[in-house]
């Protein structure tokens, strides 16, 4: 069930907007695919995908279509933490490519990093690297929370099927980040998959480092944050300015160097050392209190959570760099913020 009431604020620059007042029931027994325009501005020319979604999708949907996506991306966000497919069209042309995504808000957002888009490593890339994003429509359908990957694959199958993009090199989707069908076995695997992978690529090299097997294995191994993680994941954030973490492979970093558990670990505390010395009084911290939960809170400096523990600057840094071990006061533990 989704909730499109005051979502977004849309700019006055937009026309045929439409804003859900009411909740939007997709549970299985509506008959009706429902969806949402947004955010779409009056064209003269005729879309390749108007009257081309099809009939017989093969799950239901929430439809968002927003014009000149990179320059609306505040407009993306209403796809944030959702399943389901997007598919990118060139207005005026019968240019078109669609992908899928347990994560729209950040798979869609990772087409516009510069270090993504100047691999040039698909064709879709040459086409943006090119061109840019000021002539293309997103078309965003947003499927049910509780979507398996293996039926946002079969969605994107369809639309691949319907569509026949030309910008997709294989028309196959896929749930591994490969071009090759989706065979039974790896859909048993996907559907008995305890915890969600999550996956850390190098954006300096360009290359993916290391698979976590889930976000608590993460957790217990690298010693971030929830927060911290949640926002690199939900928006796309880089973690420690360099690493991109998602929940699904990046096809378009098709490179691999991946080290050991050890490895990551002296790695992340490398560059933890580095971000440290860059004005860390300017780092935003949270203080979690783990005796008094509701005693935590986030700091935007370290000036200010020292003053406000009444603590030694010089000693909150130490517990904060790790270069001290425990909790200080043997209950705050301090966690760095990456912007």
């Amino acid at each position: 069930m989704f909730l499109f009431s005051n979502l977004i604020n849309l700019s006055s620059n937009f026309f045929n907007v439409y804003k859900f007042s009411k909740r939007v029931n997709l549970n299985t027994n509506i008959l009706k695919y429902q969806y949402s325009t947004i955010g779409v501005r009056k064209y003269s020319t005729n879309n390749f995908l108007d009257n081309k979604l099809g009939d017989n999708p093969p799950h239901l949907f929430v439809k968002v279509v927003i014009d000149n996506p990179y320059e609306n991306r505040d407009l993306i966000t209403v796809a944030k933490n959702k399943v389901g497919v997007y598919i990118f069209e060139v207005l005026g042309k019968k240019d078109v490519y669609v992908g899928h995504s347990i994560n729209l808000y950040s798979r869609i957002c990772s087409y516009f990093m510069p270090s993504i888009l100047n691999t040039k490593a698909r064709y879709v890339l040459k086409y943006f690297n090119k061109y840019g994003f000021n002539n293309v429509r997103l078309t965003i359908l947003i499927l049910k929370s509780d979507t398996t990957v293996v039926e946002a694959v079969e969605m994107e199958q369809y639309y691949i099927d319907t569509l026949k993009p030309n910008l997709n090199i294989d028309l196959v989707a896929s749930g591994s980040g490969t071009h090759t069908p989706m065979n039974e076995e790896a859909r048993l695997r996907l559907r008995n998959q305890r915890g969600t992978p999550v996956y850390i690529y190098n954006t300096n090299t360009l290359e993916l480092i290391y698979c976590f097997e889930s976000k608590q294995h993460l957790y217990n191994t690298l010693n971030i944050h929830h927060v911290t993680l949640n926002n690199c994941l939900e928006n796309g954030t880089l973690w420690l300015k360099i690493f991109l973490l998602t929940l699904e492979p990046i096809e378009e970093i098709t490179s691999k160097n991946l080290i050991d558990q050890d490895q990551i670990i002296k790695l992340m505390k490398y560059y933890r050392s580095i971000n440290s010395t860059f004005h860390p009084s300017s780092k935003r911290i949270l203080a979690e209190n783990i005796i008094y939960p509701e005693l935590t809170k986030e700091y935007k400096s370290l000036t200010s959570l020292a003053k406000d523990l009444k603590g030694d600057r010089t000693t909150i840094r130490e517990y904060l760099n790790d270069t001290k071990p425990g909790l200080f006061r043997k209950q705050w533990r301090f966690i760095k913020l990456e912007d």
